[in-house]
């Protein structure tokens, strides 16, 4: 085989498994779209019993989104936690499940979760089976508009019964309570777009340092996504 045609075939592998991971990753994205408002910078409270100062803590949370060959995830990497540090949030093969991986504040150990969101919007996640010094049920929800991110920890007694360990109340970093909610749109996943990236001359924004690899790794894919996402948007409110 001559080099020229080599080099052919091996663009045209590369492309179908470009296109492969492209399309990997929007059905994470889309299996996640629900959860897109989590992504962001927080400013947490915890307490162990709500309305006392006694054994409370203050930590930071980055939620961000991370695309990869198996697909999209969001992770998140806590700051002065009690209880996780980091983890990854994933859609599982199951319809409406998702799958939380969770690291103790050390980062050696990890633990399993798996839940669903109820008719509120609250996600809560089980863990898989028990694990020493981890909690056995976590519960998020957004309150505030977006603004504020409420996360309960529960331990499970011998009965089954899960009661409070403690709870986490964030506020996003930068928000304004009673302030308009128009935002500048993140072209690869319709959230809030806090971050500028360029292309042919034109910027654009993107919500987080995952959607920013995306885009900058093929700005001409992610486009042409946000431009058939707004088309069936109009197509759709008609």
């Amino acid at each position: 085989m001559n080099r020229p045609i080599a080099c052919l075939l091996s663009l045209t592998a590369l492309m179908f498994v470009s296109a492969d991971n492209r399309d990997a990753s929007r059905k994470g994205q889309e299996s996640l779209a629900q959860l897109q408002s989590y992504v962001g910078s927080w400013r947490g409270v915890g307490q162990v019993r709500r309305g006392s100062t006694q054994g409370a803590w203050l930590e930071q949370s980055e939620w961000a989104w991370q695309f990869n060959k198996e697909g999209a995830v969001l992770k998140f990497d806590s700051k002065g936690a009690k209880h996780f540090s980091s983890g990854t949030l994933q859609a599982t093969e199951k319809k409406d499940e998702y799958r939380l991986i969770a690291r103790s504040p050390d980062g050696k150990q990890a633990a399993t979760y798996s839940g669903s969101l109820d008719e509120g919007n609250k996600l809560s996640l089980v863990a898989n089976e028990p694990m020493e010094g981890f909690p056995a049920r976590i519960s998020l929800r957004l309150v505030a508009g977006g603004k504020r991110l409420v996360v309960l920890y529960e331990r499970r007694l011998s009965s089954g019964r899960f009661i409070r360990l403690a709870e986490v109340g964030y506020t996003r970093k930068g928000s304004g309570f009673g302030k308009g909610t128009t935002f500048v749109e993140c072209v690869v996943t319709g959230g809030k777009g806090t971050i500028p990236v360029t292309y042919q001359g034109k910027t654009y924004y993107v919500c987080c340092g995952g959607c920013r690899d995306l885009f900058e790794e093929d700005p001409e894919a992610a486009l042409e996504e946000y431009r058939e996402r707004k088309q069936a948007e109009k197509k759709k409110a008609r």
